[in-house]
């Protein structure tokens, strides 16, 4: 399996690819999208959870990582995780491992952002959509690479 600073590697450089991607079918005139939905500050949301996602929301919760290490002294939040997951189990699922931290983060988020005040029903569907879908596709560029190492070894 690769290792933490491999996966972050191959996360970031995905992410780049991704990035230059989106700009150049947002440029070019010869295709048309829905630039409502494709703008610089949905394009940044993805790309700000894709990277909390690669950072702190790794399938790698439910052991010792460096992920878990970066909660600090909120790493007790993912306790019932690690105590739930058998590592390399349903946590490396390609469906339900991102479900799984998917869920698990919404139930720390929800409060925090309840008690700070936020009105969770006005949060923009796209907003949301970004955020999920950066968190979701790093975590299965996560699951995606340990399976590609491990069919080579």
């Amino acid at each position: 399996m690769p290792d933490g600073k491999n996966h972050n590697i191959i996360n970031i450089t995905v992410l780049v690819i991704i990035i230059s991607g989106l700009y150049s079918l947002t440029t070019r005139a010869d295709i048309v999208l829905p630039m409502e939905y494709l703008n610089f500050q949905t394009i940044s949301v993805f790309s700000i959870s894709y990277l909390f996602g690669t950072f702190f929301l790794s399938p790698d919760l439910d052991i010792n990582s460096s992920p878990y290490g970066r909660w600090g002294i909120f790493k007790f939040l993912w306790w019932p995780y690690k105590v739930m997951f058998k590592h390399r189990g349903l946590s490396h699922h390609f469906i339900f491992g991102p479900l799984t931290i998917l869920a698990n983060f919404t139930l720390i988020l929800l409060p925090v952002l309840i008690l700070a005040g936020f009105n969770i029903y006005r949060i923009p569907v796209e907003f949301i959509a970004a955020v999920v879908l950066g968190i979701g596709v790093s975590i299965e560029l996560h699951i995606l690479a340990d399976m590609v190492v491990s069919e080579i070894y």
